[in-house]
C-alpha cells in the first residue's frame, strides 16, 4: 500500500467548486496510491477563504470512500479564532491534522499563538505539518525548537529541508523525538544521507500532487525506489508508518 502523505486540494483549481473527488484522484490513482492526506492550499494565502476550504477538504474527502485523508489549516496568529477554529474542525469534523505554511501565512512558529495550537493539537491527539525549508519563518531548526517546547504534540517535517536546509532537517529528527518528516522536496543525495542518518520509523513519502497542474508523482516516488531500500523499509516509509501515525 502507499500512502502519499502531502497532496493539496484547493477549491480554486477544481470545475465550479464542486467538491468531487474522481477527477482529482484520477492522477494519484493511475499511479497506484491507495490513500492520501489532503492538504489546503488557497486558504493559505487568503485568510478569508480558511474556513470554507476547511469545509470543502472534509466534504470532498468524507464522498472519497475513505482514500483521501483531510487535514485542515489555520493561521495561528489570529489568536482566539484560529483556536475556535481547529476546535471545529476537530469536533465537527474529526480533521486527522493541521498544515500550517509560516511562510505563506505570514506567521511565526515560536509565538504564544502557535504555542495555543500546538496545545489542542497535543490534546486531541493530532499531528502538525509545517512547511519548512524556505527562510525566514520556515526553517527546521525554528520548527524543532516549538517541538521541544512541546514534547507530547507530534510535528510533521513537510518537506525535510527541501533543496537547501535538509541537513539541518537532520539535526532536527535526530534531537526531537516527536518531530517526523516527509520526503517530499529534497533531491537524491539528500535522500540518502536522510535515509542513513534518520530514524525510519519517522519517515514518510509525499508527491505534492495539487500544486499547480504538475504530476510530481512518477518522480517524487522514483526518487525514493533508486535508494535501493530493503522492501521492509520501503513499506515502513510507504505504508505503515503513515498508519500509525495517524492511527489508521
Amino acid at each position: 500500500m502507499i500512502i502519499d502523505c502531502h497532496t493539496h486540494w484547493s477549491m480554486d483549481q477544481w470545475p465550479q467548486n464542486k467538491p468531487d473527488p474522481e477527477t482529482w484522484w484520477d492522477v494519484p490513482g493511475r499511479h497506484g496510491i491507495d490513500h492520501a492526506i489532503v492538504l489546503p492550499l488557497a486558504a493559505l494565502t487568503d485568510d478569508t477563504k480558511l474556513q470554507l476550504e476547511n469545509d470543502r477538504i472534509h466534504q470532498v474527502c468524507r464522498e472519497s470512500n475513505g482514500r483521501m485523508i483531510p487535514f485542515c489549516s489555520v493561521k495561528p496568529s489570529q489568536g482566539d479564532p484560529a483556536v475556535a477554529e481547529l476546535q471545529r474542525c476537530t469536533g465537527k469534523f474529526h480533521t486527522r491534522g493541521i498544515k500550517i505554511h509560516p511562510w505563506l501565512q505570514g506567521t511565526c512558529v515560536n509565538t504564544s499563538h502557535m504555542d495555543r495550537i500546538c496545545e489542542v493539537a497535543g490534546d486531541s491527539g493530532i499531528p502538525l505539518l509545517f512547511h519548512d525549508g524556505t527562510p525566514c519563518v520556515s526553517l527546521p531548526s525554528q520548527i524543532g525548537l516549538l517541538a521541544r517546547r512541546h514534547p507530547k504534540t507530534t510535528m510533521i517535517l513537510g518537506h525535510l529541508g527541501l533543496m537547501e536546509h535538509w541537513r539541518e532537517a537532520i539535526s532536527v529528527m535526530r534531537k526531537e523525538s516527536n518531530i517526523w518528516g516527509c520526503l517530499c522536496g529534497p533531491h537524491v543525495a539528500a535522500i540518502k544521507e536522510i535515509l542513513q542518518r534518520c530514524d525510519r520509523s519517522r519517515l514518510l513519502w509525499g508527491s505534492d500532487y495539487g500544486f499547480g497542474n504538475v504530476d510530481p508523482i512518477d518522480y517524487r516516488l522514483d526518487l525514493l525506489k533508486i535508494q535501493n531500500l530493503k522492501h521492509g523499509d520501503m513499506e515502513k516509509i510507504l505504508d505503515h508508518n503513515p498508519k500509525r501515525l495517524l492511527s489508521l
